[in-house]
């Protein structure tokens, strides 16, 4: 089994500075942070695919600027294996490195790696700045005279340009080196490096005395590596790295979820026993895993059958939203799960703690599964299927093959059981990257609220507490934007300690028709606009296709105003096209519209795991120019989904989720409303239940 290499002071697989062939396992994520020569780096890697990795790394360099100041610099790696190490042959990797950012470490690489016994060694060619120590002329010169030479970098403010004209461009050197493992914990490195650090040198007096680096690597079994350094012939440096796989979450898997409800055999309920000793003792409210309280109620009181289905729905952390006898032997329940990461694990346990509760002779039992007060899809369910398959060994994929999942438009949801309400307190935190030389973050507390009066039809609120920040937002860098600035003010909107509704809003979800889904939100949408908006999706319930369209009217808030409105008002508007790929892997392309009344698209790919853990990046190119963008010159980012369940075991729905920005700019900004259709429905759809029915019997 190949171990898992090492990173290297760019964060990423490698000697030292220098990079290798070896993949990361498929799914691993590592952060690191290194310093030497006074700069400092932060990075964080993303096996996307067993070939594919990407990074997105952020930089600080003293005394860079020709005034004297420290430099930030941010940047995209991308690397693919074209070769897995074979017994007797070496793996082979291509690699861009900086290839969207400033140029500062703007370099291609082809590498090649081989592993003997406890030694591995790696050989390379670069281009760019790893060409430019004992370079020489361009080997790929006889496909074209653009091989011969590559451009400088043009100037540290015109970044986030990709100039594929200068990739393996120019000159080329050679690298390498060789790594030894005496053990699993410890590695030495030592590398000759083709990079001969010519900008430092020029701006900051970098000393370059040699090409040969040393380092040794102690690997904590806890995932945490750490690595000391003599680079260059002149500096020491430290590097601290930090690596998991969002596959093993750290917390219980399954650990703290307690045992699922057994399915009573008929037999019994016949015999009059006790339905509250067959089912599972209650749990704790499954809305209460928001590092806080959490509660909802309201509606009819239910009795009889249906309070006795309500109380044995809520043991499991799933609430009954409405109640039909369709027929002597059948029964259709609209419910909502609060507890459970995956969907079909909530419809597992629903199903069998129904057996404990419903009378002998109901045998079907349709299961309609809702967001925001719309049905996602009916799950049909056979009562002596849970019984016949609960002790099979292959009785999940059984149970779905079994089971019907189809659109759920024909039925439309009971409304004797509105209205209802619910609230909860929990925690928050983020940065705002709106200022590309200074960091500004917020964390408190955070308090929702919200009240159901039809199926569909809600009115909600979210209010913010801050208690820390760091930075300053008063002198945003976004006030010169050349565009409207629409998002590059958005420190104005942090600069204060006094409590902010960051939502105020009214919602109506419907369903317009079969595989239809239908929006409207209207109020404070967000922190910085409210407005209206509209939207419509088209997605079947078996289709890994989805279409949308988007509208909406954007007012600007006053960031010095509760409630305020500021002068600043425009259309946006998208269409959507989402495709689920599989495998987790989610592909999204919207065209429109944006807030800075610019036209556009936007790319995305996610990869979601099956713990609920997402990973993903996007990028936007509109028809407002790199200049006028300013830094960054084009919108792009890195995105996480983090369950909470993935970090503590405890069963839950709450997630942690965030989007890293090289910088909040202003063209191809758009409202960031909290539910749009897409994510909101597809927990329910065919893909999504087929990928987590393994949890189906837990």
């Amino acid at each position: 089994m190949q171990a898992l290499p090492a990173l290297g002071f760019y964060g990423t697989p490698g000697l030292i500075d220098m990079p290798t062939a070896y993949p990361m396992p498929d799914g691993e994520v590592s952060l690191s942070t290194d310093y030497f020569a006074d700069m400092a780096r932060l990075a964080l890697t993303f096996q996307i695919t067993p070939r594919l990795s990407g990074s997105f790394r952020y930089a600080l360099i003293d005394d860079f600027r020709a005034s004297g100041g420290s430099y930030f610099d941010r940047s995209f790696d991308l690397d693919y294996v074209l070769a897995m190490e074979g017994p007797t042959t070496p793996g082979l990797k291509i690699g861009l490195r900086d290839f969207g950012g400033t140029g500062i470490y703007a370099s291609e690489y082809l590498v090649a790696s081989k592993t003997f016994d406890t030694f591995q060694a790696s050989l390379g060619l670069g281009w760019g700045r790893l060409g430019s120590y004992n370079g020489f002329s361009n080997p790929l010169g006889f496909l074209g005279d653009r091989f011969d030479d590559r451009g400088g970098i043009s100037g540290f403010d015109e970044t986030g340009q990709v100039d594929f004209g200068q990739w393996f461009s120019g000159p080329a050197a050679v690298f390498g080196g060789l790594q030894y493992r005496p053990n699993d914990q410890v590695v030495l490195s030592m590398e000759y490096s083709s990079d001969a650090y010519v900008t430092e040198s020029e701006r900051t007096g970098f000393e370059h005395n040699s090409p040969i680096n040393v380092a040794a690597t102690y690997r904590f079994r806890n995932g945490v590596d750490l690595s000391a350094a003599y680079l260059y012939g002149s500096y020491a440096g430290v590097l601290l790295s930090y690596h998991f796989n969002p596959k093993a979450p750290p917390g219980p898997a399954g650990g703290r979820e307690g045992p699922g409800p057994q399915v009573v055999p008929r037999s019994a309920a016949a015999l009059g026993w006790d339905s509250a000793q067959l089912a599972d003792a209650p749990v704790e409210d499954s809305l209460s895993a928001d590092l806080g309280l959490s509660t909802s109620g309201g509606g009819q009181a239910a009795q009889g059958l249906e309070g006795a289905v309500s109380r044995s729905l809520a043991g499991q952390g799933i609430e009954m939203l409405a109640f039909e006898r369709e027929s002597g032997s059948s029964v259709r329940i609209w419910l909502r799960n609060n507890r459970w990461q995956s969907e079909a694990q909530a419809l597992g346990r629903a199903g069998r703690a129904l057996t404990a509760v419903l009378p002998p002779e109901v045998d079907t039992m349709v299961l309609i599964p809702t967001r925001d007060g719309i049905a996602l899809s009916a799950v049909t369910l056979r009562r002596s299927d849970l019984e016949e398959l609960e002790e099979d060994l292959d009785g999940s994929w059984k149970t779905f093959a079994r089971a019907q999942v189809v659109d759920a438009a024909q039925y439309p949801m009971p409304r004797d059981y509105f209205p209802r309400y619910g609230f909860g307190v929990g925690l928050y935190g983020g940065p705002t990257l709106s200022n590309p030389d200074s960091l500004l973050a917020e964390a408190g507390l955070r308090f929702d609220a919200s009240y159901t009066l039809l199926p569909g039809f809600s009115l909600s609120t979210q209010i913010r507490q801050p208690v820390l920040r760091t930075g300053s937002g008063e002198s945003p860098t976004g006030t010169s934007s050349k565009i409207a600035p629409v998002r590059s003010d958005a420190g104005l909107f942090e600069d204060s300690m006094d409590p902010e509704i960051t939502e105020l809003k009214a919602d109506y979800f419907f369903r317009p028709g079969v595989d239809l889904y239908g929006r409207l939100s209207m109020g404070y949408l967000e922190k910085m606009y409210g407005g209206l908006s509209g939207e419509v999706l088209w997605k079947p319930v078996a289709s890994p296709l989805a279409l949308g369209l988007e509208l909406n009217y954007a007012q600007k808030r006053d960031p010095d105003s509760l409630l305020g409105i500021g002068d600043y008002d425009t259309m946006t508007g998208y269409a959507s096209a989402y495709y689920d790929f599989g495998g987790g892997y989610m592909g999204r392309v919207d065209a429109g519209r944006y807030l800075a009344q610019d036209w556009g698209t936007t790319v995305a790919l996610d990869r979601e795991f099956g713990n609920g853990f997402l990973l993903g990046a996007y990028f936007t190119l509109t028809d407002v120019p790199f200049d006028d963008f300013g830094e960054g010159s084009f919108d792009k980012g890195i995105r996480f989904s983090i369950p909470l369940t993935w970090l503590t075991g405890e069963p839950s729905r709450r997630t942690a989720s965030t989007t890293w920005r090289p910088i909040n700019g202003d063209g191809g900004a758009r409202m960031q409303i909290s539910n749009r259709l897409y994510n909101e429905v597809r927990s329910g759809h065919l893909q999504e239940l087929r990928d987590g029915w393994g949890r189906f019997w837990r």
